[in-house]
């Protein structure tokens, strides 16, 4: 049986050459395998592959919080319904280990002291990963239709897709706060904090493609997402702004 010499390099490439001097290459995108050269089908995928590839599928089951951190909004799987009225955001919904919404009076409760910061995590369908980063994170009360407050944007390989949405009153299907002449909630089928109408539609359909489908603006275009996560914490050592 030739010798087989394996190489792995992290998220989803995968190379090695037999003794006959075979060449095999292996890339994971979306889910699968992509093969060039003699591979020799599914079944001499090497160890190494399979563990890349298990601790990749198990990275999409849940938003893992870390230290300090809390978790407010994830996107995994699509199976909980985001096209919801007030009373649902403003309470939470959600499974707390899948797709989840915190709720809004609980955002107002835990940032409204000001000194918290945002970090937004998105994989595209593509399976291009961005972080999105603001050093200033708060939410307004009811009375203000819970106003989103961010600022201090640092992006790797993305767009501020929260500029346009910054100071920027909080819209559901039933209560239209933007500054549209329509609900952009309806034409989006999502709460999210609209102005005109957006740059993010991250609590949107997560199976359409379309503006009410599920969404960051990267620059000139908008891309389709298959993941999020949006969480805050005690900036270490920040004062409110």
């Amino acid at each position: 049986m030739p010798l087989k010499i394996s190489l792995l390099f992290m998220y989803g490439f995968a190379i090695y050459l037999s003794s006959s001097a075979k060449f095999c290459a292996r890339r994971y995108v979306n889910g699968k395998w992509i093969s060039q050269g003699d591979c020799g089908g599914p079944e001499r995928m090497s160890e190494m592959q399979k563990k890349l590839q298990r601790k990749i599928k198990d990275e999409k089951k849940k938003c893992i919080a870390g230290k300090g951190w809390t978790v407010f909004q994830c996107r995994i799987k699509g199976d909980v319904d985001f096209y919801r009225g007030w009373d649902d955001y403003k309470k939470g919904f959600g499974i707390s280990e899948g797709d989840l919404w915190l709720g809004l009076e609980e955002l107002h409760n835990r940032t409204k002291e000001g000194n918290m910061e945002l970090e937004i995590n998105m994989i595209t369908k593509e399976g291009i990963r961005w972080v999105a980063k603001y050093s200033y994170f708060r939410i307004g009360p009811e009375s203000d239709n819970y106003t989103l407050h961010v600022s201090g944007f640092s992006g790797d390989k993305t767009y501020d897709g929260l500029a346009h949405h910054n100071n920027r009153q909080f819209s559901t299907n039933d209560a239209d706060n933007d500054d549209y002449a329509s609900n952009c909630a309806s034409l989006y089928e999502a709460g999210w904090w609209y102005g005109g109408c957006g740059n993010s539609n991250l609590n949107g359909n997560f199976h359409k493609t379309g503006l009410e489908g599920f969404w960051w603006k990267d620059a000139s275009k908008s891309s389709l997402l298959r993941f999020s996560e949006m969480k805050f914490r005690k900036k270490k050592g920040g004062l409110p702004r």
